[in-house]
Formats: C-alpha cells, sequence, structure tokens
C-alpha cells in the first residue's frame, strides 16, 4: 500500500489553490490517497504549522508523507525541503520554522533540499508563487508514488540548519497561583485560544478546579481584555456566552467561551505580542 499524503495550507477552501494542489499530485499517480489536515492555518504562520503538525502527526501510519504549506517567504533563498523523522513519517516544507515542534519531539533523522530541476512540476504558466503545487504537492507525490527515492529528493544538509521558530524558545513564568504566557493560537472556528503553558505546567502552579482566575491579556502592552473567569474541566461550568479556562485535550492551557467565539467577542488573537496573565482570585 502507497503512504498516505496529508496536507495542510493558509490557503483557505475558498479559491482554487487546494484543488490544483491536489489535481496535480492525481496526475503524477491517480492512486494516491490525499487527506486534508486544515487549510486554514493563521496566514503567514510558520509557528501555527508546527504546532498543527505536532498535533496531527501521531495519529497516522508510519510512512505518511505530510505536505505543509505555510510559505510567506515563497520564491525567495529559504529552502523547500523533505524532512525524514526519525519514526519514518515524511514532512515536505519550506524550511521557514515548520519543524520546530517534531524536530524536538520526534527528531529529524536527514533533510533534504528539493532539487527544483527533476521534482518540479511544468506548469501552464511560469510563476514562482505556487510553490505549494509545482514544488511541494508534486515532490511529496512522486515520493508517496514510489517514483524518487527520499535520496532522489535533492541534496542532503545538516539537520543542524534546520530553522526553527523563535516562539518555541519563549518559556511561560510559573510561580504560585500565578502564571504569565502568551497565546500560541486560536481556533478560527470555535474561537478559542491556546496558551504557551501546558496543562502539567498549569497544574504545577497549584490552581485548583473551581478557582476563579484574574486574566490580563495585553497586545503589544496594551490591555485588551480583564476579568475573573472560572476554571474548570469543562464548558458547562458557566452560561452560555461565559468565559472558560480549561485545560485543552492539546496539552495546552485553552481560554473560550461557552458556546460563542472567544476572539470574535473580545477582538482577541495570537502571537507573541499577545500576552495574558493568570492569577488567583484572592490569593
Amino acid at each position: 500500500m502507497k503512504p498516505f499524503i496529508v496536507i495542510q495550507t493558509d490557503f483557505s477552501l475558498t479559491w482554487s489553490a487546494v484543488s490544483s494542489m491536489k489535481g496535480v499530485m492525481k496526475i503524477v499517480d491517480p492512486t494516491l490517497q490525499i487527506e486534508d489536515i486544515t487549510h486554514d492555518i493563521k496566514n503567514f504562520s510558520p509557528w501555527e504549522a508546527s504546532m498543527s503538525l505536532n498535533t496531527v502527526e501521531p495519529y497516522w501510519p508510519k510512512g505518511t508523507v505530510f505536505v505543509s504549506v505555510v510559505d510567506p517567504g515563497v520564491g525567495t533563498s529559504r529552502k523547500a525541503s523533505v524532512a525524514l523523522l526519525e519514526n519514518g513519517n515524511y514532512v515536505v516544507t519550506p524550511d521557514n520554522g515548520a519543524l520546530t515542534h517534531l524536530l524536538h519531539r520526534v527528531g529529524v533523522k536527514e533533510i533534504r533540499e528539493i532539487d527544483e530541476t527533476v521534482n518540479r512540476f511544468k506548469a501552464q504558466e511560469e510563476v514562482s508563487v505556487f510553490h505549494g503545487r509545482d514544488l511541494f504537492g508534486y515532490c511529496a507525490a512522486k515520493l508517496a508514488a514510489g517514483l524518487i527515492t527520499f535520496e532522489e529528493v535533492g541534496p542532503a544538509y545538516p539537520v543542524s540548519d534546520i530553522v526553527e521558530c523563535e516562539e518555541y524558545y519563549i518559556k511561560p513564568v510559573l510561580g504560585d497561583c500565578h502564571a504569565q504566557g502568551f497565546i500560541q493560537s486560536g481556533l478560527k472556528h470555535f474561537g478559542g485560544v491556546q496558551m504557551n503553558i501546558t496543562n502539567e505546567e498549569w497544574k504545577k502552579c497549584g490552581f485548583q478546579l473551581g478557582d476563579t482566575v484574574a486574566i490580563r491579556i495585553t497586545h503589544d502592552g496594551e490591555g485588551v481584555f480583564h476579568e475573573n473567569v472560572l476554571y474548570h474541566e469543562s464548558f458547562g461550568y458557566v452560561k452560555k456566552g461565559d468565559p472558560i479556562l480549561y485545560c485543552g485535550s492539546s496539552q495546552y492551557l485553552c481560554l473560550d467561551c461557552n458556546m460563542d467565539n472567544f476572539m470574535a467577542v473580545y477582538g482577541i488573537d495570537s502571537g507573541k505580542e499577545w500576552e495574558i496573565e493568570f492569577t488567583k482570585v484572592g490569593r
């Protein structure tokens, strides 16, 4: 059985880009099975691409070819790469930070730069801005179809040269019933946000289910949210529309509204400039 191809982009599904990518893959081999992670990664955010890959990768069979195209540097000198993970999976991506989490959790055994002279689709138009279709999708399809080996992707380069997102090294400040971090991602569909504080780190701070927590969010130092919020197991412990703080299935601390969109209601986004502070009320 040929390996699955599993793709994610920041393209959205509101235009033809994703379909064009899949079409080129099917031109390479009509029998390839192509699945989606998401096409709503935050625009131009390798950091969110890295987190998304890290969340999904453990739940696919060995040998799966992941394709991540979040590429603000398309057409520049950034490397187009294929990484062989230590567990046997592959990631086809711009080397711009999208490998950060997998590099640390799984490990990268070897990485190669795609040789465009042999592993680039010859499109009808000569452009340098659709590498998702012409380079990443095409090379991934050739690899999954068995038309090229990993060695035939292109020249290897040192794993130590892999670009990492600086956000990975911003660590939360943890104390007694107090914590500080930043909003590392937001879920567009439901509007919840996720902090760079793991569930394990949060619990070590001494917060208990049922605590009321004073939460302050700033954007570039300017206050945008300051409310007391219940910390509990899930949404149903607060009234519809009220914010709730909980430990998410992503293994990170999350903030959301019960049956409403926290990001939309309060004008919140994600990124290292969105700082957040938690203090137990009455401590």
